[in-house]
């Protein structure tokens, strides 16, 4: 990882679908300040990706398990779906979180000596074991099925 690389944590689960297990999270929420000891935050719209998404990893500086692309949704949240295969799933039964790789391409120092993050290329996203965020937490979920009689 490059010197301004950092890392953010935060949860994810894994679902029963009707084609298979999945996992899903929000890898980054922008206009959300960090906890944990850092004084930063992500502008809205700072945070970019390459054009074939960003590595999920088992665990930092491990090996790519998937490539996804993320979604933005309304409230600044980026989220990630993908298939859970066995790999995934053998990561996520000891690692119950996101820790987010990117590199800060442009940012500024509030006057109140906040890092505001105002473009960021996030590459990868690893499986952890401990949140950078204290309020996090991951849960895995059975679908319900509906038993009619």
């Amino acid at each position: 990882m490059q010197d301004n690389a950092l890392l953010y944590v935060v949860p994810i689960e894994v679902r029963e679908a009707a084609d298979g297990p999945m996992l899903r999270g929000v890898v980054l929420q922008e206009g959300r300040a960090a906890q944990g000891g850092r004084a930063e935050v992500f502008a809205p719209l700072s945070v970019v990706w390459p054009s074939d998404g960003i590595a999920l990893l088992g665990e930092h500086r491990g090996a790519e398990l998937a490539r996804v692309v993320p979604t933005r949704e309304a409230d600044g949240s980026l989220c990630i779906s993908t298939r859970a295969t066995a790999p995934i799933l053998a990561a996520y039964a000891s690692r119950k979180f996101f820790s987010v790789e990117f590199h800060a391409l442009r940012e500024v120092r509030t006057a109140g000596g906040i890092r505001e993050i105002q473009r960021a290329l996030v590459d990868a996203a690893a499986l952890v074991t401990s949140p950078e965020y204290p309020n996090v937490k991951a849960e895995v979920r059975q679908r319900q099925r509906r038993i009619w009689v």
